[in-house]
Parts: C-alpha cells; structure tokens; sequence
C-alpha cells in the first residue's frame, strides 16, 4: 500500500511516517518511481511507533526498543522514563517553593543538590549495569536531599563523580543476562527489607528468624554455589574490594551525606547483631 493508505491504516499522520522513515524507525520498500510501498509488517510496526510515542519515549529509544524487543529493554526504558517523571516532579515542587518563598537562597541551593544527585545517579547507572545499577541509584538517592554547604562536601561530591566516571563493572554475559531477568520491582522492595533490618535489627531477627536461617543455610548448598546469584555476589564482592567501592566511593558517600552516614552506623550495628544471632549457622 502506498503512504496515504498507510496513514488510514495505522491511525497516523503522512509528516509522522516520513519522520519515522527519515529516523531508520521503518524502512517500506519503494517503487521505480520512488514511491514508498508498506507492506502489513510496515502497519503493524508503525502502530507500535505510534503507542511508543504516545507514551512519550524517545525516538532513539524507540529504535531500541524495536531492535531489541526483550523485556530487559523494556525495563530499561521504564527505568529510564521513571527518573525523567522523578526529575520533573521534583522541578515542579522546587518551582512551587519558589513562588511562595522568593527566598533565592534556599532554592540555589536545593537545586544544586538535586542537580548533584541527579548526577550521582545517572553515574551509578552508566558504571553498573542493569538491575545492580538501578539498585544502587535508588539506594543512594536516598541520602543526597540536602545541601552541599562545606568544602569537605563538596570535595567529597567531586570524589564520586572522578570514581563513578573512571569505573565500570564488568561481568561475563551469562551474569548480565541474569541481571536482566530480576523481576522489575526488585530494587524497591531489596533496600526497604535492608532498611527495615537496620532499624530494628533485633525485631527484624525475632520477626524473620526462621526465614534467614533457611537462606544461610541454602547458601552452603552446592546449589546455591553453583547457581549464577553467587557467582554474581562473588564478583561483586571482589569488585568492590579491588575497585575501590570500599575504600573510594563509600567513604566520599558518607562525607557528602550525613544521612548516609547515620546510616553506615546503623549498618554495621546490624551486622554486630545478626553476627552475634547467627554465629553456628
């Protein structure tokens, strides 16, 4: 069918298809005479085009989408347009603030932060891959409301942002295939379980006594060593050993936040006490 015919039949637009056409988005065959000819894959991939648009995602994104058409990239994408919603609300409410205040002060210094942590987090997601990435920004954006009011703030700031861009963490594609497939809600619900366990790590140890015992006792299965959630711990761990996570970024963290901070703190006295709970198992 030429263009006209396909604009009828995908609900679009003639200037949309030739968008699409000019962005690689569809490739119809053509005529001697030049005209386009879309076949019904054509249709039905210019329908998609258009869903995806209506969604507002990316011309590139789209692309990527469509050539890859996995959930993982599915996920990604999802990921992605998430953060762009969290920027902006944040924006609208940091607007509003403005407005009633005027206090030009307050507000130079709240958006500086959240361009800082906005930084931070799109660092984190560049250098690891995947769910870990998304894990690791959603953890740490949680600390990075404040301001950046000292030098040794700011210092610390510029730590992150030298290790986050001069860092990557690779792993085999067997151990990124299974990034991919951790269900899309993971992060959310792995750190508010760490959160609920440091804060009341006695409680949480009575609540999920039974539970944690199983799982340290799975984790000395063969099973479990041999499964491709230890090889990828095993890498992580020997990542953030070597690599300077450790020794470079969490240090600068808690020197940018004290919220962060307080919450090493809390950290490590969950650990003394699951240590002290746990010492035969």
């Amino acid at each position: 069918m030429y263009i006209s015919d396909a604009c009828k039949a995908a609900s679009t637009t003639k200037k949309a298809i030739e968008y699409y056409c000019e962005k690689g988005l569809i490739k119809p065959a053509a005529t001697e005479n030049g005209y386009r000819l879309f076949s019904e894959e054509d249709v039905a991939r210019l329908k998609k085009i258009s869903a995806l648009r209506s969604m507002g995602v990316s011309v590139g994104d789209i692309k990527e989408l469509l050539e890859q058409n996995d959930a993982a990239a599915y996920r990604r994408i999802a990921e992605k347009k998430g953060q762009e919603l969290s920027k902006q609300n944040e924006q609208y409410e940091l607007f509003r603030e403005l407005a009633a205040s005027q206090d030009w002060t307050a507000i130079c210094q709240k958006t500086a932060m959240l361009e800082a942590r906005r930084s931070v987090m799109d660092r984190l997601m560049e250098a690891f891959p995947g769910f870990y990435g998304q894990l690791l920004s959603l953890h740490f954006s949680r600390f990075l409301h404040g301001t950046i009011q000292t030098g040794e703030q700011e210092a610390a700031y510029n730590e992150i942002c030298e290790y986050l861009d001069g860092v990557s963490l690779d792993i085999p594609d067997e151990l990124k295939c299974y990034l991919d497939e951790i269900e899309f809600d993971a992060p959310q619900s792995a750190d508010l379980a760490v959160s609920d366990a440091i804060e009341n790590p006695e409680s949480y140890i009575d609540e999920h006594r039974e539970m944690i015992e199983r799982y340290m006792e799975f984790k000395k299965s063969s099973e479990y060593m041999d499964s491709p959630g230890y090889k990828l711990m095993q890498a992580l761990k020997s990542f953030n050993q070597e690599r300077g996570y450790n020794s470079v970024f969490i240090p600068a963290m808690r020197r940018l936040s004290r919220e962060y901070d307080e919450y090493q703190k809390k950290l490590h006295e969950a650990d003394k006490a699951f240590g002290e709970s746990f010492t035969k198992l």
